[in-house]
């Protein structure tokens, strides 16, 4: 096999690859033998007609295993000869026919990591702030906490509150017809939720109970169903009942429902770390950011394509989930439009893993088995299954435990370098 190298750019390689016709002879040796051995041929028994028949009879069958096992034997003994690492699968074009008596030519267009520059990496100057619960960070959590044990109440002698709960029986119609899945009884409904069609929730404010009336709505531009969207429409409603929200008493009994604490006290104590635990938490997320958006910044080099467009499509596919649990139709989502406003955003997203990965092999970085393990056990808890399970669902896919260790690797090498951060307070 012989073959040389042309630098199309600095992440882009061009591989000349030629097979020697003696190299064709003995793949065609093999695949001849490995067809007789299980060939139906008429006339002959299984496995025993002449391998000069068994070539003629399989012939594009036997030409196409020998010609995509040549290539994929040359391509790897390239890649080693030349010290390629590719980050994508190579681009094959310019294959020569096949002949037995001829060498095998072809091209192959391959990326690969760019030749990065490190310049100064410790140091980089990030935000940091003292973190401090104030008493409406603790009370607003109070509250929030005591809404979420609050009773409802039924309610009698008053109309409807904007603060209250509805139990309605509602239908709706467009143009005096029936709108297929908007009806419902005993339909509750917590006002001020936002959880129906903008407008819906006011016009019920001052109604009283057994009362009944007829609501003009518009559909809003983007629902859901676009044969309604921006469309107005007709909704009968009639009140059955009126309830509203009655908040537990904040005292030690509240307090020992809500996490068996002892007292009021150990309640508002427990509150407040977890308020400083997730301010930290955030705080050490947005200095990650800012590190690294400092660090890609400061770097000039040329990013592999393939390496973008695989971060678009991923960032595209968990857009794509957040809108379908959100209820919006995934088909309505436009991707070339997301494409082409987040391209920038992708870029710089590889340009940061491929520096954390320079700065990881040079600071000799790792992760361990006890690591991996510890990281596939968080995200079972999180995940509410068994750490057998999310091993086997990353082992399932390709390069799945590869590349979870590859982004441990990145996230103890940020780690690395926001430790030797340099810390301003404003």
């Amino acid at each position: 096999m012989k073959s040389t190298i042309e630098d199309v750019s600095s992440v882009k390689k061009k591989l000349h690859i030629q097979v020697a016709p003696d190299t064709i002879a003995q793949e065609m040796v093999k695949a001849v033998a490995d067809a007789a051995k299980k060939a139906k041929i008429p006339g002959f028994r299984p496995g025993k007609a002449p391998k000069a028949v068994v070539e003629r009879h399989y012939a594009t069958e036997i030409e196409t295993e020998v010609m995509n096992k040549l290539i994929t034997d040359s391509y790897l003994q390239a890649l080693q000869e030349h010290n390629l690492n590719p980050v994508d699968v190579p681009n094959i074009t310019n294959i020569s026919p096949f002949d037995k008596a001829a060498p095998l030519n072809y091209t192959a267009v391959v990326e690969v990591r760019p030749n990065i520059d490190l310049g100064v990496y410790d140091g980089i100057e990030v935000n940091d702030e003292n973190i401090t619960v104030s008493d409406e960070e603790l009370n607003q959590t109070i509250d929030h906490l005591r809404d979420m044990y609050a009773q409802l109440e039924v309610v009698e002698g008053r109309p409807l509150d904007k603060n209250d709960t509805a139990i309605i029986d509602f239908e709706g119609s467009r143009d005096g017809k029936t709108i297929e899945g908007a009806k419902a009884a005993d339909y509750m409904l917590s006002l001020g939720s936002n959880s129906l069609i903008p407008g819906f929730e006011e016009k019920l404010v001052g109604m009283n109970r057994g009362e009944t009336r007829t609501l003009n709505v518009i559909f809003p531009a983007d629902y859901s169903n676009k044969e309604l969207s921006g469309k107005d429409a007709q909704f009968v409603v009639t009140l059955k009942e009126i309830k509203k929200k009655v908040l537990p008493e904040l005292n030690d009994d509240f307090a020992k429902d809500v996490g068996n604490n002892k007292s009021v006290d150990e309640l508002k104590e427990g509150i407040k770390k977890d308020i400083e635990i997730r301010k930290k938490n955030e705080l050490a997320s947005s200095q990650r950011e800012a590190l690294l958006s400092k660090l890609v910044d400061a770097h000039t080099f040329d990013v592999p394509g393939g390496m973008v467009e695989r971060e678009l499509q991923s960032m595209a596919r968990s857009q794509a989930t957040r809108l379908a649990r959100r209820g919006v139709d995934v088909n309505s989502f436009d991707y070339a439009k997301f494409r082409e406003e987040n391209k920038d955003l992708a870029e710089k997203r590889v340009r940061g893993i491929l520096l954390l990965d320079v700065i990881a092999e040079k600071e000799k970085l790792d992760i361990t088995d006890d690591e991996v393990n510890s990281a596939i056990a968080v995200m079972a808890r999180g995940a509410g299954q068994t750490v057998a399970q999310v091993k086997k669902y990353y082992e399932s896919l390709e390069g799945g435990l590869d590349n979870m260790k590859a982004s441990l690797v990145r996230e103890k090498t940020l780690s690395l370098l926001l430790s030797r951060a340099k810390k301003s307070y404003n």
